[in-house]
């Protein structure tokens, strides 16, 4: 009886004891912000340790996120550069929101992404699209996202396409020819700016193309007949993307328009064909 009493009294408190169950923790932000100082002398540090220019590097965790360790995109990219939580456990970075963490992080991805490909400008370019992506476009199989080619030219100042040649290496501008880096890299606030980094843009993984030449020009004076012939056209964002041709290297601009899904993508061009117009549906 004595014994029952106390396999009950055990039993009860067992239920009453809460379970604890291993699970991973999300990434927590830390409380106190970091100082431009104290990002630009760790970028400065990462930089010399990963044999990166620093100016480079600071160009960009700027376009990533302005400075941000707090920065979440619309896709769930984190901190200030910009991790998606696979890639950073894939890194061994345990919280993108720490800036120490997540900046040695980048630098030693971006290290590895160059001697993948051979210079900084594809290491850029897969950095924000992808190794798989960036192999598919030097490979004539896949072009690059617009969002990526203004991602290359903002942070090495040239075009994507320079950097085909892997020998090449980018020009070294410093951030500000009168001043030292640390006191230069200052002078990037940790603001939003007019630009918008990367954490704020969207991505659409369908497009439909509805024009395109060897002309950038051409091309859009092709989307302003279109536009006048199909007025249905004018409650769609168009865009010019270059992408390569089955030919070979030269490119065209493609005018193009963008969908979240497939589904989404098929039904616009139905509709733009039974207004009189050309699609073609392919995923970014």
């Amino acid at each position: 009886m004595k014994l029952n009493s106390i396999s009950s009294l055990l039993f009860c408190i067992f239920l009453s004891t809460p379970l604890i169950a291993k699970s991973q923790e999300k990434p927590v932000p830390p409380k106190i912000s970091p100082s431009i100082q104290q990002i630009c002398l760790k970028i400065s540090a990462a930089a010399q340790k990963h044999n990166l220019p620093p100016s480079y590097f600071a160009r960009l965790i700027w376009k990533e996120s302005r400075f941000d360790h707090l920065a979440l995109s619309p896709v769930g990219a984190q901190g200030i550069a910009q991790f998606m939580p696979a890639t950073a456990k894939l890194r061994g970075l345990k919280n993108p929101y720490n800036y120490d963490e997540a900046i040695s992080a980048s630098a030693s991805l971006l290290s590895d992404l160059k001697e993948k490909f051979g210079n900084l400008g594809l290491a850029s370019a897969a950095y924000n699209a992808g190794s798989g992506r960036v192999n598919g476009w030097l490979s004539g199989k896949r072009y690059l996202p617009l969002e990526t080619e203004d991602y290359v030219l903002s942070i090495t100042g040239e075009i994507a396409e320079t950097f085909t040649d892997k020998k090449h290496a980018i020009y070294l501008r410093p951030l500000e020819p009168t001043l030292n880096f640390i006191e230069a890299c200052k002078k990037l606030p940790i603001i939003m700016s007019r630009t918008k980094p990367m954490a704020k843009i969207i991505r659409k993984p369908w497009g439909i193309q509805i024009a395109g030449n060897f002309k950038k020009s051409s091309a859009l004076r092709t989307l302003k007949r279109l536009r006048a012939r199909i007025p249905s056209l004018k409650k769609y964002k168009a865009y010019t993307q270059r992408r390569k041709t089955p030919m070979g290297k030269k490119s065209i601009y493609a005018v193009r328009i963008g969908a979240n899904n497939k589904k989404e993508a098929n039904s616009i061009c139905i509709k733009l064909r039974r207004a009189g117009g050309a699609c073609i549906v392919s995923k970014n």
